[in-house]
């Protein structure tokens, strides 16, 4: 979307060990109350978007610096007042100051000029053979099923950003992800994570607001 405007006061969704990407979809199900509130607000207000963002740790209140900012595409409120919400990666963002708010949730002033290609499309230039091939064996190592005929029909521009935010990386390694100058470097970076032996990072954990 060329005319979208990217708001300098945004809402923060902290969520370890989950990342967005500019052009990518976060299916997130939402049910703490500080973020139900959070969603009705942007949903009332269409020029609101929501920043995806890790903490440094599980349990850190402390934000990492560079989060992704999404809006929601679609979403299904539930019978107990909970959603569904599909949020699609607009931007990269990095966090000027958080604010004090009377909302449940955070708010922070960020600022998008290091990033000013995410709103565009990009195309890899490198070669991705190494990207199938890694990820192959990747799979058979984690015993992942599969289906190769659908990944082989995703460009592989998308295929990096979704690998990216769905492999079982750790959270350190997902922001290096996210932090990536390029899709390029991302490749390289994520065809690297792929190539490392797994190892058990305490770092390592899932988001209860994730829909994996």
């Amino acid at each position: 979307m060329s005319d979208l405007k990217l708001v300098e006061t945004i809402p923060l969704f902290p969520l370890h060990g989950t990342i967005l990407l500019p052009g990518s979809v976060l299916p997130l199900h939402i049910f703490e109350p500080r973020y139900k509130q959070m969603v009705e607000h942007v949903l009332e207000n269409e020029e609101l978007m929501i920043g995806i963002i890790q903490p440094e740790a599980v349990d850190s209140k402390k934000l990492c610096e560079i989060g992704c900012a999404g809006t929601i595409e679609h979403s299904q409120q539930l019978p107990k007042g909970n959603y569904l919400i599909q949020l699609h990666g607009k931007s990269r963002f990095q966090i000027v100051e958080e604010l004090e708010t009377e909302t449940l949730y955070r708010k922070a002033r960020v600022e998008y000029s290091s990033f000013k290609n995410d709103v565009k499309e990009t195309i890899l230039s490198k070669d991705t053979k190494l990207l199938y091939k890694n990820f192959r064996e990747y799979s058979e190592r984690n015993s992942l099923k599969i289906e190769w005929e659908k990944i082989e029909e995703i460009p592989a521009n998308y295929l990096v950003n979704l690998l990216s935010m769905n492999l079982d990386f750790s959270g350190i390694e997902k922001q290096t992800l996210l932090e990536s100058p390029d899709l390029d470097s991302r490749l390289e970076d994520l065809i690297a994570l792929m190539e490392m032996p797994d190892l058990n990072d305490d770092l390592n954990g899932s988001s209860p607001n994730y829909l994996n």
